[in-house]
């Protein structure tokens, strides 16, 4: 008698005499088969669309069940498609894997994933998910992890299980991934279009060639910092940081020099770099003020009087002692006739002691004396411009080539400067430690002497300090047992990265990274522009492609 078995809402009625396991066979061959897309790229197209398909049915079940207390036809309904969905995407991930099995393929699936990258259903929710938590005030990473969530929740569940579970999964990975995933596509715009920044462009100008990750910035140098502490590469990266570190200090001189028609001999650093701009700096000084002369006349003195008279906060007791100290370093040394030039460098120098004197004291009192007797020595040299106008031009840049190795001086004395040699913090310290306006205006404006160099410098350049010895330690334990345990890579490190961070490999480098095309370039700063977005697809959909291939494993 013929057989009757029930194949999904239907009964079959099957010939007298067929074996079990040939109507076994005709129910799965009468069962509907998923046709694969015809490659990966499309397959990855097709992926974030699949999982919109998963949560729609179930996102309107959600709505329709008012509530979960009354069920009804409808949200039945989507409950109900919703597994159907489900069952279409295991099915369909299932005839892919074997079909790219077939031809060959297994392991990760970069087509795939390029496919997940493009796909608008990937990159609209994600920038749109990026925007909003910016407006809320969100960082970088903030945006990232929230744009990545979401596209972990765009990501299909092709697997048996608990639904709700597995999206829980690739969310959370999502919005831990994201902002991984936002730093590799930033850094990647970094590479193909590195901006040159205002920073970047000051220390350039100063001669200084950053090393790569100097250039690059952000994860790059991070990186960099933390290579120059391991062992068989460490060595290289720390001797091409430390060249560019002479680089900023001859350039840092050379511009004071550089206002006198001189520049530092070559191979000449350290103290010894200090100690002839110094020397140069001074010998013009004293060449221009031997044809200079000064004389205390009635308006030299009127001015200094007007100065006095403006200092409304000094009493009378601060009064007499700023009076005397004039009398004594200024208006004693006049005999009712002009003096030369070499006398005045004298009047000069002594005021500029007692008034630096007076200015680094403890007591507010004398603090107040100090800038007193500071504006008196404006007048002294506002008044040497004046009656000698042949020579200001000159006289004013030496002075100003003295108040940068003024500078100098104090970064290259600060504790740690070796040898005279100093870092761009120790430099941008010097800087504020010389800004004499009160509460230190001028540096708080970013407008002190030198500072425009210093944040630069701090900016690119980094503080090699940043290395602590603790840091080296674990750096060398557990990068040299890295290396070790793997000579195909350390090998192949031992002979590029030296061969990278000598002169010339920097040289070519630079030269490389400077010299872009033009289509790269715009690709690389749509890259950077697009990085939480971009980046909040690429890490999501690395993982699940890695967690898929996997499994098909």
């Amino acid at each position: 008698m013929p057989t009757y078995v029930q194949v999904g809402k239907d009964v079959v009625e099957f010939p007298d005499g067929m074996s079990d396991a040939q109507i076994e066979q005709a129910i799965a061959g009468s069962a509907p088969q998923a046709t694969p897309p015809s490659s990966g790229f499309m397959m990855g197209l097709k992926d974030p669309i699949t999982g919109g398909a998963q949560l729609l049915p179930r996102a309107l079940a959600g709505v329709t069940s008012l509530g979960g207390v009354v069920p009804n036809p409808v949200s039945q309904f989507f409950t109900e498609e919703a597994k159907r969905v489900d069952e279409m995407a295991r099915m369909e991930e299932q005839a892919y894997q074997a079909q790219r099995q077939a031809q060959g393929g297994s392991g990760f699936d970069p087509a795939r994933l390029a496919g997940n990258i493009l796909n608008p259903a990937s990159i609209v929710p994600a920038t749109r998910v990026g925007q909003l938590a910016r407006a809320k005030g969100a960082n970088t990473v903030g945006q990232a992890a929230a744009a990545g969530a979401v596209g972990g929740a765009m990501q299909p569940v092709v697997n048996e299980g608990d639904f709700s579970g597995q999206k829980t999964e690739q969310v959370a990975l999502g919005g831990v991934t994201g902002p991984i995933g936002e730093k590799v596509v930033a850094g990647a715009g970094r590479v193909l279009n590195p901006l040159v920044s205002k920073a970047e462009k000051t220390m350039r100008d100063l001669g200084i060639t950053p090393t790569t990750g100097q250039t690059l910035g952000s994860q790059f140098k991070t990186l960099e910092e933390f290579a120059q502490n391991l062992p068989l590469i460490g060595s290289s990266i720390e001797n091409a940081r430390q060249r560019v570190l002479f680089d900023f200090n001859k350039g840092v001189i050379n511009k004071a020099l550089g206002k006198i028609d001189d520049k530092l001999p070559a191979n000449v650093i350290g103290r010894d770099a200090i100690s002839y701009a110094s020397d140069q700096v001074s010998a013009q000084y004293d060449d221009v003020l031997s044809k200079m002369s000064f004389d205390l006349d009635f308006k030299t003195t009127s001015d200094i009087l007007s100065s006095l008279s403006k200092a409304k906060s000094l009493d009378a007791n601060q009064r007499q002692k700023v009076t005397e100290t004039l009398n004594d370093i200024v208006f004693g040394k006049f005999a009712g006739q002009k003096i030369d030039g070499p006398t005045y460098k004298g009047i000069e120098s002594d005021l500029r002691k007692k008034a630096s004197y007076y200015v680094n004291s403890a007591t507010a009192s004398e603090k107040e004396i100090g800038d007193a007797l500071t504006d008196v020595l404006g007048v002294l040299k506002k008044e040497l411009y004046s009656q000698n106008p042949k020579q200001t031009s000159k006289l004013r840049r030496v002075d100003s080539a003295y108040g940068d190795l003024a500078v100098i001086n104090v970064a290259a004395a600060n504790s740690g400067a070796s040898s005279g040699v100093f870092t761009p913090k120790q430099y941008s310290t010097a800087v504020r430690q010389q800004d004499k306006t009160r509460r230190k205006t001028l540096f708080a404006q970013g407008s002190a002497r030198g500072q425009d160099v210093s944040d630069a410098a701090v900016e690119v350049l980094g503080d090699p300090t940043n290395a602590t010895t603790l840091g080296r330690v674990a750096a060398s334990v557990g990068g040299g047992f890295g290396l070790f345990s793997q000579p195909q890579v350390a090998i192949p490190a031992m002979v590029a990265v030296p061969s990278a961070y000598s002169p010339g490999g920097q040289a070519i480098i630079d030269a490389l990274l400077r010299s872009r095309p033009e289509l790269a370039k715009q690709f690389g700063g749509m890259l950077s522009q697009q990085s939480v977005p971009t980046g909040a697809i690429v890490a999501p959909s690395a993982v699940g492609q890695y967690n898929r291939s996997e499994r098909a494993r």
